[in-house]
């Protein structure tokens, strides 16, 4: 076990660093269990082998409302209205089962989009244009929002920290990049013959003149991310469909490897001597109490030195993580 693979691994090694089982350590299974999380978390947040780099894929949810019936089918774009809730959506699909709907709002506030309340149970559904009537399921869930309703998208709890999302014309199909008559289109077209010469420096510099007067005049869509919601928001106008329901939004992440899945983990340097250290600082905090008690022999217990000795070496080793292993500050290049 001298290249620990596992999270049991990894605390032998350590108890063994420490003198196990010529010593005694003085320390609850439960309190390394902690210690072992800690070391793991640091390890994640900091340290450039912890987390990697990755493009998240979403596809974009619509909200659905069940049916228990229904008279016909719902046009695509029109506008439903509940009979009792007086809640209305827009219809992206509908079956014999469920309506995929969007931009819901409801008789609360309508000018605030206000979701809190929706559809109610049993009620009568009905299409603005194509008559159509369906009777709104009785189950408890009836209603299950959607990203479009939301305004966010929900991220793995893994991602740590979101830096960008690719351009939204890029990502869904049918907008104006792959669009025949869009002007990047016909760009690409024209350019196309120009390939083949010995220097593409024109193209190269022309794409990056449009992307400048993009940057400029459109600008990036703005996002805001907190890891501990675990939600990218989006601010864009999500009614007025910059987002249709199953396009793509690709998000460039930082997500935390996953030691139980990649065991070499466990056997990573500063790792096993950072938790090392976190077990010496819990072993120390036990024996304080006992500090000067005298033992058979003549021999005193003292914690205190032992607390303060892994106090400095987790001091010691949190500093060459800033100094070896942190990813450099990223910083933003561009019109503000």
């Amino acid at each position: 076990m001298a290249k620990p693979s596992t999270r049991e691994e990894l605390k032998q090694y350590c108890l063994r660093t420490l003198g196990k089982p010529v010593i005694e350590i003085n320390v609850e299974d439960d309190q390394l269990e902690d210690r072992m999380d800690e070391g793991l978390q640091f390890f994640q947040e900091y340290h450039f082998d912890g987390v990697e780099r990755m493009y998240n894929i979403h596809r974009i949810t619509g909200s659905t409302v069940k049916i228990a019936s229904n008279t016909g089918a719902f046009t695509v774009g029109e506008k439903i209205t509940g009979g009792t809730s007086n809640a209305t959506a827009k219809v992206v699909s509908s079956n014999t089962t469920v309506i995929t709907f969007k931009s819901h709002k409801d008789t609360d506030d309508i000018s605030n989009n206000d979701v809190t309340s929706s559809f109610s149970n049993a009620e009568t559904i009905t299409g603005s244009s194509s008559g159509s009537t369906a009777v709104a399921d009785t189950d408890a869930s009836l209603v299950t929002f959607g990203d479009v309703d939301n305004h966010y998208i929900t991220l793995s709890d893994s991602i740590i920290g979101v830096t960008g999302i690719f351009d939204i014309q890029d990502t869904g199909g049918g907008q104006t990049t792959s669009d025949l008559f869009s002007f990047r289109y016909q760009f690409h077209l024209n350019e196309m013959p120009y390939l083949t010469a010995t220097s593409i420096i024109n193209y190269k510099m022309s794409m990056q003149h449009l992307q400048l007067l993009n940057d400029m005049f459109v600008g990036k869509k703005p996002l805001r991310f907190n890891r501990h919601q675990n939600r990218l928001y989006l601010d864009i106008d999500w009614d007025n469909d910059d987002l249709e329901v199953d396009e793509y939004v690709v998000a460039e992440c930082y997500r935390i490897i996953e030691p139980a899945t990649f065991t070499d983990v466990y056997n990573d340097m500063f790792l096993k001597k950072y938790v090392t250290a976190l077990f010496k600082r819990q072993w120390g905090a036990n024996l304080i109490k006992y500090e000067g008690v005298q033992l058979p022999g003549g021999t005193t217990l003292n914690g205190r030195t032992m607390f303060e000795e892994a106090i400095t070496e987790l001091r010691e080793t949190e500093e060459q993580v800033s100094l070896k292993y942190e990813l450099p500050v990223d910083f933003m290049v561009g019109p503000g």
